[in-house]
């Protein structure tokens, strides 16, 4: 406890940074000196802490928007808690950077019971924008208990005064972890946690994936998850070399901070950038099975039946022989292929103009041929369809099939 007051009491006699505090103590450590005076000079701490602010405002704006969305969809409402605990933790950083914490001690050690929020947050997103019909029910509770628990751990923490708690987390701040402290497995714990949520989330991202490639919002919140977990892997890497390092906590959570900043700032630009991400919405699979035999009898009709060869082929005809709605049938090819129907049937007629070409064995091929025999009805349609898919022209693949 004397060791406490006597850290807090140059805080106070400072009046300034924190950091220049953290510096006078960790003078008195050689193992950490020269690392922490190279990082924590009044000009780069201003500069993150600039960027930490921002990234804090960046955050709490982000959540009010998305929360008076037009579009009142559950992921919204998640997106908007999730980006909420993310803009406090930052907002308690920056106190604590700038030294202003001292002004208002109390609140620290609230960031670190929300942060085990995060986790499930991300996977009910998950489930909000591939499952129209989810809700939230008790069982879904059951995620959040590890936050409850944590929280009850820290509530002797919360009841400190100010004094003990600043002097508590700058002492945490500079300790190093060793590979045989309990500290250093509950920290790696966390990492483990966070981790197997975030590969359940795109595990579901991926499922909802093989059946629809080009839903705006799926995919990029998957990215968002990949560049997070590219981020994850780096800081564990860090944590896991620590103790070799001899490096202490107040440079990784600066560099987490900063990172977490980058990637509030990459979400606000894909919102200003596609404001139509807020009214997008999944298409139902409730029912997979259906939809998965849809999709074999659409197949079907162009690899078994080959109907793309008849060149008076359309939407309409082509939903009336598998007896489905032809908005469905549409929907569906879309969602599976990233195509329309008619930029389907070209790329099969295309398929089916080469397989002529190679089975002609160098005889003497016409084009005009090839492409009526391949379902198209004038060669401008056939060229223009062969060069999309191809990247050349038909007569250069026909030269191509000869040598």
């Amino acid at each position: 406890m004397e060791v406490r007051c006597a850290t807090l009491s140059r805080i106070r006699d400072n009046r300034g940074r924190i950091s220049i505090s953290l510096k006078n103590v960790t003078g008195a450590l050689p193992l950490r000196k020269a690392s922490s005076t190279a990082y924590m000079t009044e000009t780069p701490n201003t500069l993150i802490n600039l960027l930490i602010a921002y990234g804090a405002v960046q955050a709490f704006f982000l959540a009010f928007i998305l929360y008076r969305a037009k579009a009142e969809s559950l992921f919204n409402r998640l997106f908007a808690l999730l980006l909420l605990v993310e803009g406090f933790t930052l907002f308690e950083r920056l106190l604590f950077e700038s030294g202003w914490i001292e002004s208002v001690p109390h609140i620290l050690g609230i960031a670190y019971p929300l942060s085990f929020l995060k986790p499930p947050l991300l996977l009910l997103m998950a489930i909000a924008i591939t499952d129209r019909s989810f809700r939230i029910h008790r069982k879904i509770y059951l995620h959040f208990i590890p936050f409850g628990l944590m929280f009850l751990m820290n509530v002797p923490f919360f009841f400190q005064s100010g004094a003990e708690k600043l002097a508590q987390i700058q002492a945490f701040m500079e300790k190093v972890p060793t590979y045989d402290s309990f500290e250093f497995y509950f920290f790696l714990s966390f990492f483990v946690y966070i981790g197997g949520y975030i590969f359940w989330s795109l595990q579901q991202l991926n499922r909802f994936r093989q059946q629809v490639i080009n839903n705006a919002l799926v995919n990029w919140y998957r990215l968002i998850l990949l560049v997070y977990s590219g981020f994850l892997v780096l800081h564990l890497l860090y944590f896991l070399l620590q103790p070799l390092g001899q490096w202490n906590f107040a440079l990784i959570n600066q560099v987490s901070m900063l990172a977490m900043t980058f990637i509030i700032q990459a979400i606000a630009f894909k919102l200003i950038d596609r404001s139509t991400l807020l009214t997008t919405k999944p298409p139902d699979l409730r029912d997979l099975s259906q939809r998965a035999e849809a999709e074999k009898r659409i197949i079907a009709q162009f690899e078994e039946d080959r109907i793309h060869l008849a060149d008076d082929l359309d939407l309409q005809g082509f939903a009336e022989k598998i007896a489905l709605p032809p908005a469905q049938v549409s929907q569906i090819i879309n969602q599976k292929y990233n195509y329309s129907f008619k930029k389907l049937v070209a790329k099969y007629r295309v398929e089916a103009a080469k397989e002529i070409i190679r089975n002609a064995n160098g005889s003497k091929v016409k084009l005009i041929d090839v492409a009526f025999q391949a379902g198209f009805n004038n060669k401008v349609s056939f060229y223009r369809a062969f060069k999309e898919f191809e990247q050349i022209s038909p007569s250069a693949y026909l030269e191509s099939v000869k040598k």
